[in-house]
């Protein structure tokens, strides 16, 4: 087996259980061990850095992240690399969501999210985004876009996913993590994207990486790396892009499955 130089977990469906939380106590007894043997320890999500942050005590300073599915890359508590969509798209993307009262939108800045005013809604989804403004349109937002979140009826998802791919031009790219929820990212810059260009900067390549994942979004990265474990509570497709299985998040598989390799 080679030497495992980088460890990278997804987080919702996968590190997490439903109550957002894992066991903490495992977790620093295997983080010690990493640090001792100078393995780098990845979240790789389609969150918010500031609120992926906040799981971890705020250590951002000792781990890397790939955030926002890749449009925010975070070395040791710096942005090393933050991917904008350019105005063309962003116009689009806010022209395709208008009007439509169902969803739920989200537009993602660096140091910021966004969402229609709502303060019943932004009760849900300020779980997934710590820092949020409302404000009354996204056309007063000056920021640039890094990302966009939909979020939809989960039976709608297929369908929803379907009108963004033949709507939207190929310079954005849509990718689901389950349950409704919908990133538009600039094309080509995923979790895989975000990985690689961590790695390349330490020299580790992907027979080095254990990388992990249960969604849509983690397809890329999990294809990627030598030892890729899909968890036992993802859909079938993301399993067939993954080497193993790891038991679920509700049984913390992550964390067993990292048990067997460096205990």
């Amino acid at each position: 087996m080679n030497k495992i130089k980088m460890i990278a977990v997804d987080m919702d469906g996968t590190f997490l259980n439903k109550q957002m939380e894992y066991d903490r106590t495992r977790f620093w007894r295997l983080f010690e061990i990493m640090k001792e043997r100078e393995i780098k320890f990845v979240i790789a999500s389609g969150n918010q850095y500031y609120q992926l942050i906040s799981f971890f005590e705020n250590r951002d300073n000792e781990m890397m992240f790939v955030a926002e599915n890749g449009a925010y890359i975070s070395e040791y508590g710096n942005a090393i690399n933050v991917t904008e969509f350019s105005e063309k798209a962003k116009k689009s993307i806010l022209e395709f969501v208008r009007d439509k009262a169902d969803l739920i939108n989200v537009f993602c800045a660096k140091d910021r999210a966004y969402m229609l005013t709502n303060p019943q809604k932004k009760a849900f989804i300020s779980q997934w985004y710590h820092r949020l403004e409302e404000v009354d349109s996204f056309d007063s937002v000056s920021d640039p876009m890094i990302k966009f979140n939909i979020n939809c009826r989960d039976e709608d998802t297929a369908a929803y996913l379907d009108r963004i791919r033949q709507t939207l031009s190929d310079e954005i790219s849509s990718v689901s993590s389950g349950h409704g929820s919908i990133d538009l990212i600039v094309k080509g810059c995923h979790k895989a994207f975000g990985l690689k260009l961590l790695a390349d900067r330490f020299k580790i390549t992907p027979d080095e990486m254990i990388v992990f994942g249960d969604g849509g979004n983690d397809i890329e990265m999990l294809k990627m790396a030598k030892y890729s474990y899909a968890m036992q509570n993802a859909p079938q497709y993301v399993k067939e892009n993954a080497k193993y299985i790891a038991p679920s998040n509700e049984d913390q598989g992550v964390l067993s499955i990292l048990e067997q390799y460096l205990l």
